[in-house]
């Protein structure tokens, strides 16, 4: 499936494969879980969430443009762009552990620069694989390279949910189990658990309706604000952990090769 013709540089097609998958990883740290923090976090105003994804998506995209147009600038010297791109991604994502309920404003810049780091590495990375593979194999190892990110993506996004599932539970029994416990006085277990499944399921609405919530003043809103603390909460480790994939990248990267001898002015199809 994969011929051997494909290494015609082993070692930046291996290098640039293995950045392939941890970007694949650190991506859906984002990709997966900022909207759902945008929305579980900061409101379920559907404009608001749409805003709040402009940066990232915007910024993916510049990042992209900038890095490939300095790889023809600079005649294949990779080395450098893809140290840059990432540790930008790296540290963007992990820094999005500073997010909480209350701090929405200072988050822009920091989705911005993670976005950067990501665009840098997501699109650069598979077109050094078609600069440096045999012209008639663009469309295999452009396939490989895709099968890559995306199964990186599949495997960091597994790890990614599992941290988070391990983490809001017991936060959520803290903040919404304490909060319906002491200031509401509800004391039922079962009661308890709905409201907290009904937020696991960002199903708002119903919580309004339970027990010893209807007709309480403030009861639902304390109840909402408990889950977006412990939400806020959960995520915090999801970052943390996306640091230990963008550590890989950088350290891959660091070893790079540069491409320019393939950049040459040929024409792989005439169309």
């Amino acid at each position: 499936m994969f011929p051997k013709r494909l290494r015609q540089d082993p070692r930046v097609l291996a290098l640039t494969l293995v950045i392939t998958f941890i970007s694949g990883a650190n991506f859906f740290s984002i990709l997966m879980f900022w909207p759902t923090q945008a929305f579980n976090v900061y409101g379920h105003d559907p404009v608001g969430v749409g805003i709040r994804g402009i940066p990232v998506g915007f910024s993916i995209l510049t990042g992209a443009c900038l890095v490939l147009y300095l790889i023809s600038a600079l005649k294949g010297q990779i080395r450098l762009l893809l140290v840059v791109s990432s540790i930008l991604m790296t540290a963007g994502c992990g820094a999005l552990a500073y997010a909480e309920q209350d701090n929405l404003h200072k988050l822009w810049g920091i989705l911005i620069l993670a976005g950067l780091g990501i665009g840098g590495i997501v699109v650069p990375a598979s077109i050094i694989t078609t600069i440096i593979c045999p012209d008639d194999l663009i469309a295999t190892v452009t396939a490989l390279t895709l099968a890559i990110r995306v199964i990186g993506g599949s495997i960091g996004y597994t790890v990614y949910y599992n941290v988070f599932v391990n983490k809001f539970i017991p936060a959520a029994t803290y903040h919404i189990g304490g909060f319906m416990a002491l200031k509401l006085n509800i004391t039922s277990v079962e009661i308890i658990t709905d409201a907290i499944k009904l937020t696991g399921a960002s199903l708002l609405g119903p919580i309004a309706e339970l027990p010893g919530v209807t007709g309480v003043p403030g009861a639902y809103e304390g109840i909402v604000l408990a889950g977006q603390l412990a939400y806020a909460e959960a995520y915090k480790y999801v970052y943390y952990t996306s640091i230990a994939f963008g550590s890989v990248s950088i350290v891959a990267a660091c070893f790079m090769g540069d491409i320019g001898k393939y950049m040459d002015d040929h024409v792989a199809v005439v169309m």
